[in-house]
């Protein structure tokens, strides 16, 4: 289901951009946010709490979170524009850093955390959130940097940069249910390996691509791309469930949430900033010239390696108990 969204995004983004403004694309999630709400409302059953307690809302874990990723990101965006030794980009690695550690130490000691620690005690728990956070990190390096890539450097337009881009979440959408349906045949282990080292060769694919390459040697990179993630989510995804006791999976579910979020954002501080601070280093922050080929090129070649980390990873997470 999420990735038949992604599937209508793009494209429709695109067109609403070419067509009306790209404010447009801001506007249509009122509606569509509307619908959702309408529906949950509809069809949700209402459920009662399974203690005889409500527990509280753990208010300081939520805020230093939030605070360290913000330091993190603000660090990772202004990089290049402060400089990476300034004392200001110096000072966010350095907030980022005690805030989230303080968040750590606040999560032990919460009677209701909102990060259940304990649940990391598990090997296939670990591996599966931190390869789920890498997976994420790549998954949104190219969604960030292949804008730039057909419509700065090729010249496309929305529209076309837009259809371009639905080849991805239509091959994960195709693959990621008969993935799932074979994880419960032979495991996750494998299956969440294989999506990662394909993921790897698919990002490799992009980074060869040239001012001058097809369209065909576009759609197939990102296809590649599209089969790794879809290989790898839904066992990736069902080994998380599946070690986390019957009573904490909404705090399993939250973890897997936040490290799907948390990726996307890492994945696109990390590639603006590979960005900004290849083309400034090449002389020229314009988006118009080989400068930015590079800078696209080296973005998607650290997401090989970040890939083939999650690869590596997700082969020693061992197997999930039954």
């Amino acid at each position: 289901m999420t990735y038949l969204g992604l599937t209508v995004g793009p494209s429709l983004g695109g067109w609403l951009t070419q067509t009306i403004s790209w404010r447009a694309v801001f506007y249509i999630n009122m509606p569509v946010g509307l619908l959702a709400f309408t529906l949950s409302l509809a069809f949700i059953p209402v459920e009662k709490p399974g203690t005889s307690h409500s527990e509280r809302f753990d208010w300081p874990g939520a805020l230093l979170f939030s605070a360290g990723l913000v330091a993190l990101l603000l660090g990772l965006n202004q990089g290049d524009a402060w400089g990476w030794t300034s004392p200001a980009v110096l000072l966010c690695a350095a907030a980022a850093l005690i805030l989230l550690i303080g968040f750590l130490r606040v999560e032990r000691r919460m009677p209701s955390p909102m990060l259940d620690l304990s649940l990391f005690g598990q090997r296939v728990f670990s591996a599966s959130t931190a390869s789920a956070v890498l997976n994420y990190v790549c998954l949104y390096c190219v969604i960030f940097l292949m804008p730039f890539y057909l419509l700065q450097g090729r010249g496309l337009n929305p529209a076309q940069a837009g259809l371009l881009l639905t080849a991805q979440p239509i091959i994960m959408a195709i693959i990621a249910p008969i993935s799932g349906a074979l994880s419960d045949r032979i495991g996750s282990r494998l299956l969440s390996t294989l999506g990662m080292l394909v993921m790897a060769a698919g990002l490799f694919l992009l980074s060869t691509l040239q001012p001058d390459s097809s369209n065909g040697a576009i759609l197939a990179g990102l296809a590649v791309t599209g089969l790794g993630t879809g290989i790898f989510i839904s066992p990736n995804t069902s080994a998380l469930m599946g070690s986390a006791p019957r009573q904490r999976q909404g705090i399993a579910s939250g973890i897997l949430a936040t490290a799907r979020n948390v990726g996307m954002v890492l994945g696109v501080g990390l590639a603006g900033a590979i960005l900004t601070s290849v083309m400034a280093r090449l002389g020229d922050t314009r988006l118009d010239n080989n400068a930015l080929f590079t800078a696209v090129h080296t973005g998607l070649l650290v997401g090989v390696g970040v890939a083939l980390g999650g690869a590596l990873i997700s082969s020693i997470r061992g197997a999930a108990k039954s």
